[in-house]
């Protein structure tokens, strides 16, 4: 049996939190969520350059794929974003003995049940003579965004010297590591009081 997809846990977790710091606004932003999602797919599959969102690359390990995973859901919120899902196959890495370990390759969809909105439905293209920026629902080209590469050492330097809600509306990225803290202590953020002013309080709420 698969687990359950981490993004239906986010939002359960969130929407049904109990803890005196539970905070209403970010109950209502993720229990409104699929239906912004469906809207903006649509307007994507129809070549509409209004649509707005992120395509999250996760890598590395799995606990480090779950990590940018919610993080960057928690960023698709905060800047009103479709969220979508990059999963690399994942396979041994070399410090992985190969000669004891058995190491199948795995995919998105045997980690997790879908959660309820598309979250593969847009994603890079892979064909050939395709743009680093192009995305593509299928094999079919519907549109381009502009691409941050969120490496380990520049990742906090990056959303500090752009701001989380200068980065859009139509974004790549790829990380390894979590966002949340950039995002629910970014300036602009705050002033829209989606997240609860204590950081520690928003991920209890985010991770319960």
């Amino acid at each position: 049996m698969k687990p359950t997809s981490l993004l239906p846990l986010l939002a359960l977790a969130a929407a049904t939190y109990k803890g005196d710091d539970a905070w209403p606004a970010l109950q209502k932003a993720i229990a409104d969520y699929p239906k912004f999602h469906a809207s903006e797919l649509e307007k994507i599959k129809r070549g509409d350059k209004s649509a707005r969102f992120l395509i999250m690359t996760a890598y590395h390990g799995l606990g480090n794929r779950e990590r940018s995973m919610m993080s960057g859901f928690a960023f698709a919120l905060a800047n009103r974003l479709a969220f979508f899902v990059d999963f690399p196959t994942a396979t041994c890495d070399s410090s992985a003995d190969r000669k004891t370990v058995a190491c199948n390759a795995v995919e998105l969809n045997d980690m997790y049940r879908n959660p309820p909105f598309e979250w593969t439905a847009v994603s890079h293209c892979s064909f050939k003579g395709a743009q680093r920026n192009d995305i593509c629902i299928g094999k079919k080209r519907v549109g381009s965004g502009s691409v941050i590469n969120l490496q380990d050492d520049t990742e906090e330097e990056v959303i500090r010297r752009g701001g989380v809600h200068k980065i859009g509306p139509r974004v790549f990225m790829k990380s390894d590591h979590t966002l949340l803290k950039y995002v629910v202590c970014d300036n602009g953020v705050r002033k829209t009081r989606l997240f609860p002013p204590d950081f520690f309080a928003a991920q209890r709420q985010i991770e319960a």
